[in-house]
């Protein structure tokens, strides 16, 4: 192994030097490995290392190399980066080519199908009186002006918390189709698991559910109706057409880039081609980025892998190449609060005094605030800024700027904006974090953590705002040097609080 680990190879994979923990990764022979991968660790890097080191140190066939990630950038990243013939696919996209193979032909619905058919539902809710009562019932269970509520007062006086019943609807039906329930075995399921409710929310949950599943049903009945699928039902018609037709397919490995936001059908599908081809089965994920539990994302599939795959291997590269040693002390003590997840051990070389900056702003001078801390970035030469929001509206709310493609521009400098949770995978020199207010759509946000998903996560995760939290260390990584924090004066973001009470961080 010695000789093996100096190998030349190693030296230069797309002009890097891989580590010693990189190289020990990658010639591991075990036939279901999880690489446990910190922030900033290189792990792209090491898939691109393990995936040249098949082809031209063991001599495999590219055609018997499957490589999976999570989105259609990452893929294409990869893609660019590897510049080799193997298939590097989505799930989603690996599902339709599996589909095509055997013949199994449907048109996929648009991706934004289920929410156009939640908003016309609503608008023709209004003839439908015996429904209207479980909505107006449901709200009342929380809001404090419930005198006289209406279905017209709550859709004008209550828009926000309207807007967030019904992304919690599309959430849930999403975790239905994920976890693979079909409509019938659901309802039982949920008989079963009525109590996981505390009794005096029972009621209001029932409303919820009504409603839900009505919507559930018309989506379903509309989709039948055109010969259509979504996109989750394609993975598990792809599983099921695996099982009754075969795979054409011969994979010997298959590699799996961010494997903790994988989801039960996903998983399913994975299992079956290793049952077809017996393959090798190489992971690589952060537990601590798994930020995707609303579309039916399950960290147990991570935390648990042995469970999952028997006889495995669990590996760890946690040197980060990112981050200052200042920072991730910060990061981690604020992540590891949460035993669910796995401990780790993360470490750097950088040092940098204070790399988590507060700006407090008010509803009055956000814009102000915003605009001074660009000016004060450009004089300092900080330019390489990324721009982090919660949700998609909060750069509207924080500067009146002018944007292209994801792109803030001012005076000379070219900022970029996206949300974090499209952020995942990026870094920047310096990053802004937006609107860290104590809301129902602040950060964190607190529909992520409403008691009805208890249903799809009971007996596991309990930590409060557990994903929320993840999504903090998400955006607080991306950064090479300094984060700093927008955050409400006078209603700050638990998460700033608490950073603040537990470590040394400054004002600016």
């Amino acid at each position: 192994m010695k000789n093996e680990l100096e190998d030349s190879f190693f030296d230069n994979i797309n002009g890097y030097e891989l580590d010693l923990n990189q190289r020990k990764i990658i010639i591991n022979k075990n036939k279901n490995i999880l690489v446990v991968a910190g922030a900033g660790s290189g792990k792209t890097l090491t898939i691109i290392g393990k995936i040249k080191y098949l082809i031209e140190k063991q001599n495999v066939n590219p055609k018997e190399i499957l490589c999976l990630s999570f989105t259609n950038e990452t893929v294409n990243s990869l893609k660019k980066k590897l510049d080799l013939k193997i298939d590097i696919y989505t799930f989603h996209k690996l599902s339709l080519e599996i589909l095509k193979d055997n013949h199994v032909y449907f048109k996929i619905t648009e991706p934004d199908y289920l929410e156009y058919l939640i908003i016309e539902y609503f608008e023709n809710l209004i003839y439908q009186n015996s429904l209207i009562k479980y909505v107006l019932d449901y709200f009342k269970y929380y809001l404090k002006d419930n005198q006289d509520l209406t279905y017209e007062r709550l859709k004008t006086e209550y828009f926000k918390e309207f807007m967030a019943y019904k992304k919690l609807i599309i959430k849930f039906i999403n975790l239905i189709k994920c976890n693979n329930h079909d409509l019938n075995n659901f309802k039982g399921y949920l008989k079963r698991n009525k109590y996981v409710f505390s009794r005096k929310k029972q009621y209001k949950n029932k409303c919820f559910l009504v409603i839900m599943f009505d919507i559930y049903k018309l989506y379903l009945e509309e989709l039948n109706s055109s010969l259509e699928i979504d996109f989750d039902f394609m993975i598990t018609k792809a599983t099921n057409s695996i099982k009754k037709k075969g795979l054409i397919r011969y994979y010997k490995y298959i590699i799996i880039d961010e494997f903790q936001d994988t989801s039960m059908v996903r998983y399913e599908l994975i299992k079956k081609i290793q049952e077809e081809c017996d393959s090798q089965i190489f992971c690589v994920g952060d537990d601590f980025q798994s930020i995707y539990r609303f579309s039916g994302c399950t960290l147990d599939l991570f935390v648990n892998f042995k469970k999952y795959f028997k006889k495995a291997n669990i590996m760890y590269m946690n040197k980060t190449y990112r981050n200052s040693l200042d920072l991730i002390k910060i990061a981690y003590h604020f992540i590891i609060k949460n035993k669910y997840q796995l401990s780790k051990k993360i470490i750097s070389l950088k040092r940098l005094d204070n790399p988590i900056k507060i700006v407090y702003f008010t509803k009055n001078n956000y814009s102000y605030k915003m605009l001074n801390l660009l000016e004060k970035l450009r004089i300092e030469d900080k330019k390489n800024i990324l721009i982090l929001g919660r949700c998609n509206h909060d750069l509207n709310n924080a500067f009146k700027g002018e944007v292209r493609n994801s792109f803030l521009v001012y005076k000379d400098m070219k900022i970029r904006f996206l949300t974090v949770h499209t952020s995942k995978g990026l870094e920047a020199d310096n990053v802004i974090v937006l609107n860290l207010s104590d809301d129902v759509l602040g950060f964190p946000n607190k529909l992520e953590d409403d008691e009805v998903l208890k249903l799809f996560f009971k007996n596991k995760e309990k930590y409060l705002y557990a994903e929320e939290r993840r999504l903090f260390y998400v955006a607080l990584t991306r950064t090479k040097n300094y984060v700093y924090l927008m955050t409400m004066k006078n209603n700050s973001s638990k998460f700033v609080d608490e950073i603040k009470k537990d470590c040394e961080v400054i004002e600016v």
